[in-house]
């Protein structure tokens, strides 16, 4: 009888990548007019169901149904015409488009002519902009112009405007302030009063769900591990569930007691960001490996941006080496000895037209250089060789002169660091080191991310990838929504604590 009440089911969905099974007979339904949650840590399953579901993939084996009829034909250019309409993570705008033509992006109005009423479109657009939230979002500008908050509300208004009658919210107030958050939940509700649509809300933050949601699904491991009512449920319950056996540090190397006494090379004071970073602090010692790690939208990456001088910061300072400094930028941070590996290493770490020769010395080509900014080829070239040697880069025959793009994941990461290791850097900062990278590549550059500490570096690692964190890490400090809310010696560490923690349940001390 209940699978009959569904407006939509997994049906024993499996999925399987090469070498990896993501998904594994996977079966539960969807109530119609539910808000209903869907979680589980990071690696459980939750995006590669929701991209079958969007049809991005095909699973397989097993079904999606919708109201008892397979949506084995729906593709995912035609998936939001079965009334099935998304808000991922990776914001889906068109930079050189109005916020109007962003929201009305296939349904323009028109006119008798058959061309589009650009007057009617904006009026449309603005009025669903001000229903959702009033005067926030002028649907004339430029999306391109505005701030990922907004280009969050953009889509959120989009969706809802096509007034689909299953609505998938993928995190969708990671990067929403509270004002901003209370008018999506505002919405939902409005639209559920005034007509039955049914919402799958994946989040990270657990007061969310308590607000907005009905019932909530549990994977783990690519498996399904239940169904219930969340009035039944506490927030311990869900994150045991979610984590399974508590699992502790037991077996991480015991914390290096000479980092108590050692004078901080890293110190943070009381950085804010306005509607961003809150009064963060701390201090990592020479040699130590601290982790930052949080959900999506706990704003790691905007933290090491702030301390970088990426981020305009309203209050707070840094010391290097005991020394205050006021960073402006990447050139600023880089002349003192400071770097960041991205978490877009293609779009923000490497050029990927270029070179690995070129990548590793294209930001201290001085070093190279004669005293007529002639490149000396040949110094270059043992220099690029020895640290590509020292990383054990894999490439083509070609060697050094392959093109960058040409290399996997791992060894794109590999030739981002050397490009830091020529500038002999002193303080490393990677944001999400192995997203992307495969179960070998990861090992790697764990091996060289401890090489750094035991060579005496300074290194920062943020991942929201619990057992990265807790495993590569000599310390943790514990984000959750811009603000550190607790620090742990990871040798000390359990697992379901600190998710807990990374969803907002405050355990200081």
């Amino acid at each position: 009888m209940e699978a009959e009440k569904n407006c939509l089911r997994f049906e024993n969905i499996s999925m399987e990548f090469p070498g990896v099974k993501a998904l594994s007979d996977v079966s539960f339904g969807i109530l119609p007019g539910e808000v209903h949650a869907l979680m589980g840590a990071n690696g459980a399953g939750k995006s590669t169901l929701i991209k079958i579901l969007a049809r991005v993939y095909r699973q397989t084996s097993g079904d999606v149904l919708l109201n008892g009829e397979s949506l084995s034909k729906a593709t995912a250019e035609n998936i939001r015409s079965y009334g099935i309409d998304f808000i991922f993570q990776e914001l889906e705008l068109v930079p050189g488009f109005t916020v109007a033509q962003n929201i009305m992006i296939g349904i323009e109005p028109r006119n008798k002519l058959g061309l589009i009423d650009w007057k009617k479109m904006t009026a449309l657009a603005q009025a669903a902009l001000d229903d959702f939230m009033p005067g926030v979002v002028n649907a004339g500008a430029q999306v391109s112009d505005l701030s990922i908050a907004k280009q969050q509300i953009v889509c959120i208004v989009r969706a809802l405007y096509r007034q689909p009658k299953i609505l998938v919210l993928d995190e969708p107030t990671s990067r929403l302030s509270s004002a901003e958050t209370d008018a999506l939940f505002d919405a939902l509700r409005k639209i559920q009063h005034e007509r039955e649509i049914t919402v799958i809300y994946i989040s990270h933050r657990l007061e969310e769900l308590f607000r907005i949601c009905n019932r909530v699904t549990i994977l783990r491991d690519g498996e399904y591990i239940g169904t219930w009512p969340l009035e039944e449920l506490t927030r311990e319950d869900i994150v045991f569930r979610m984590v399974g056996e508590m699992r502790s540090a037991s077996e991480h190397a015991p914390y290096n007691e000479a980092f108590e006494a050692a004078a901080p090379s890293l110190k943070v004071e009381h950085i804010s960001v306005d509607g961003l970073i809150e009064d963060v602090s701390f201090d990592v010692k020479p040699g130590e490996i601290v982790a930052l790690t949080g959900a999506v939208g706990s704003r790691k990456t905007e933290l090491i941006e702030a301390i970088m001088g990426i981020r305009e910061t309203s209050s707070g300072r840094t010391y290097i080496n005991g020394r205050e400094l006021k960073l402006s930028g990447p050139r600023s941070s880089k002349k003192n000895g400071i770097c960041l590996i991205p978490e877009d290493r293609r779009k923000n770490g490497i050029i990927s037209d270029f070179t690995i020769r070129e990548n590793t010395t294209l930001a201290f080509l001085r070093k190279f250089s004669n005293g007529m900014m002639l490149i000396k080829r040949h110094g270059e070239l043992k220099a690029v060789r020895e640290f590509c040697d020292k990383l054990q880069v894999k490439m083509s025959a070609t060697g050094v002169e392959s093109l960058t793009k040409t290399l996997s994941g791992g060894n794109m990461q590999k030739v981002v660091v050397a490009k830091w290791l020529v500038g002999d850097s002193g303080i490393y900062f990677f944001d999400e080191p192995t997203v992307g990278i495969d179960v070998r590549g990861k090992s790697e550059i764990y091996a060289l991310i401890r090489e750094l500490a035991a060579a005496g570096k300074t290194v920062v690692v943020a991942s929201s990838e619990i057992d990265e964190a807790i495993s590569i890490s000599d310390r943790m400090v514990i984000m959750f929504n811009g603000r550190v809310i607790g620090e742990r010696k990871s040798c000390e560490a359990n697992h379901e604590e600190v998710v807990y923690m990374t969803m907002g349940g405050a355990r200081n001390g």
